[in-house]
């Protein structure tokens, strides 16, 4: 590791795109919350209030990422990852919540919040494969701790996290230096784990129910997604005269707030908000060219990959073009375990970008 001198306060010591980006896509989540809001009570059962009060310890989880230098997260990566999987693991013995174990019910500590450990393991796994990649240690031992937590999130069940880190992993194999034929296999196996923890049932039933009202185009919470999407037109309802009805949506601040979101501000600022996002994977990606450590390249594509996978499957799913996976829209839905894991990302890439001596 290549160990840089870096000053940290000051306006030198954050990429200020980045720090912008972090603030106006909260601020598009506080605004699309408060288009839903009747009454604005400052508690924390009002969602606005607890998405404004999880953006500020988002900002500060941000800054306190961007104090550990590249090579101190090197040396602590493997004991991330085993904090992540005791979590996992834990979860097991948890009381089930709507009949999964994907939480930790902190109400229970005085404190009104559902910690998701499945949203830091995502992290975990990108930087345990970055850092396997650049040391070109065994695809087999990569492979099988990947496997591993894909395990552990597939039987609680949460099989739309655990598309999106198969999904992750097979593709930051991809975009590394082994060859097709191995990415193939990779690709190839996630498919048969999957298909052999579907045969022996480790699948939820109301999972298979979704996927059945799916292909059935039974769905009432992707139809009725739909239809609020469709109502937004072109620039939305939110700053116009024209009549606005309202269409229920179950979950429509988590899962579906993109439907929310487009029927407020229509195909225009739907265009906006991903156009926003299309601009930070450019800008990330100029640095992964520019980086003289393969491991700082790695963290980075495998943070696009993830966030990329993770907007395409929301949008897909609110658009009814894939089953219900439960897949939050990064800084956009609400959810504090989501909000404070995309605050690590982004501070992850802040200090990535210091330490290449990017700034503006």
């Amino acid at each position: 590791m290549i160990n840089r001198r870096i000053t940290i306060l000051g306006p030198e010591g954050t990429n200020l795109y980045i720090l912008v980006q972090f603030f106006l896509l909260n601020f598009i989540s506080w605004f699309t919350l408060f288009t839903s809001s009747e009454n604005i009570e400052f508690k924390t059962s009002d969602v606005l209030s607890r998405q404004i009060i999880f953006s500020i310890i988002g900002l500060a989880v941000f800054f306190i990422t961007t104090y550990l230098s590249i090579e101190t997260i090197y040396k602590f990566i493997n004991p991330l990852l085993g904090v992540s999987l005791l979590l996992l693991v834990g979860l097991r013995f948890t009381t089930p919540i709507l009949g999964v174990r994907r939480w930790f019910d902190l109400s229970n500590f005085g404190i009104p919040f559902f910690f998701q450990p499945s949203e830091f393991i995502k992290i975990a796994i990108v930087l345990f494969l970055a850092k396997s990649i650049s040391e070109k240690q065994s695809i087999l031992i990569s492979l099988t701790v990947s496997l591993t937590v894909l395990s552990f999130i597939f039987i609680q069940p949460d099989l739309g996290t655990a598309i999106l880190i198969g999904s992750t992993i097979f593709l930051m194999f991809f975009v590394s230096r082994i060859n097709i034929r191995s990415a193939s296999l990779i690709l190839i196996l996630l498919i048969i784990i999957f298909f052999i923890f579907l045969e022996i049932g480790l699948l939820g039933q109301y999972q298979i129910n979704r996927i059945t009202d799916f292909f059935s185009g039974q769905d009432f919470s992707q139809q009725q997604s739909r239809l609020s999407i469709a109502s937004g037109g072109i620039f939305g309802n939110y700053f116009s005269q024209n009549f606005n009805y309202d269409v229920f949506v179950p979950v429509q601040t988590t899962d579906f707030i993109f439907s929310l979101f487009a029927k407020n501000f229509g195909f225009a600022g739907s265009m906006i908000l991903l156009f926003l996002w299309f601009l930070f994977f450019l800008r990330v990606s100029l640095i992964i060219k520019s980086s003289d450590l393969e491991f700082e390249k790695y963290i980075l594509s495998g943070f696009i990959i993830l966030l990329s996978i993770q907007i395409i499957i929301n949008l897909l799913t609110v658009l009814g073009l894939i089953p219900l996976t439960g897949m939050a829209f990064p800084l956009l839905s609400l959810g504090g375990s989501s909000i404070l894991s995309t605050s690590i990302i982004f501070g992850l890439i802040n200090r990535v970008f210091i330490e290449n001596n990017v700034v503006l």
